[in-house]
């Protein structure tokens, strides 16, 4: 039988998707890891990844898929950037030995500016976060700012309409079409902003097997 959440059980839900806290804040970070690697994987092919390339990603959860990140060229650096104490702690127990040798690095953020100097990161990406962020234009042009000359910005998020049958996603997420997306790159100086949609079937967070529809938007 399918299981019946209450209303407050979907506002902590949303709440915890949005910044993971405590022991249920763990249980959630091992259950988006799961949920996104798809989308995340996707983000990462995107990236087209080089020799010696600085990435930062913005949202990491518990950093689960960081080793096979590293991986994909040699000498890269990591820096992941959190809103969530609790999700930093979980990244760091599984990815402790990159940190001991200076190869990732975490950092706490406000979700509203970004702790980097100008123009540090080759790459930069984030999957599913977009939907929390307060000022977006202000975010992306943070984004921007730590971004290299000739970087490659990658954002995967879900489809509005798939998002909009989610029975959370009415406490605190804010649904995009893609069209708003790619203008909201444009307009802070992505200029040659594309996009690819993708279809996965994935265990949703409430427990059910859905057909999720999502993009994967480059600027550059």
């Amino acid at each position: 039988m399918q299981h019946q959440y209450s209303e407050e059980d979907l506002k902590n839900i949303a709440k915890q998707l949005s910044h993971p806290e405590g022991e249920y804040g763990i249980k959630t970070g091992e259950t988006m890891n799961a949920s996104n690697i798809g989308m995340t994987n996707a983000a990462i092919e995107a990236l087209n990844l080089h020799d010696g390339d600085n990435i930062l990603e913005i949202g990491h959860g518990n950093g689960g898929h960081i080793a096979d990140l590293l991986s994909k060229a040699e000498n890269l650096k990591y820096s992941g950037a959190d809103i969530s104490e609790t999700i930093i702690a979980e990244a760091k127990k599984l990815n402790q030995d990159f940190l001991t040798n200076e190869t990732v690095y975490f950092h706490l953020t406000n979700g509203i500016d970004l702790p980097f100097a100008d123009n540090q990161f080759e790459k930069i990406f984030t999957v599913n976060t977009i939907y929390f962020w307060d000022r977006p234009h202000y975010y992306i042009q943070e984004i921007v700012r730590v971004l290299k000359p000739g970087g490659k910005f990658v954002l995967c998020f879900a489809d509005k309409t798939f998002m909009e049958n989610l029975p959370f996603t009415k406490y605190g997420f804010t649904l995009y079409e893609i069209e708003a997306v790619i203008d909201l790159l444009k307009n802070v100086g992505f200029s040659n902003g594309k996009f690819e949609k993708k279809t996965e079937h994935i265990k949703s967070n409430v427990g059910l097997m859905v057909e999720r529809d999502y993009y994967v938007v480059i600027g550059c």
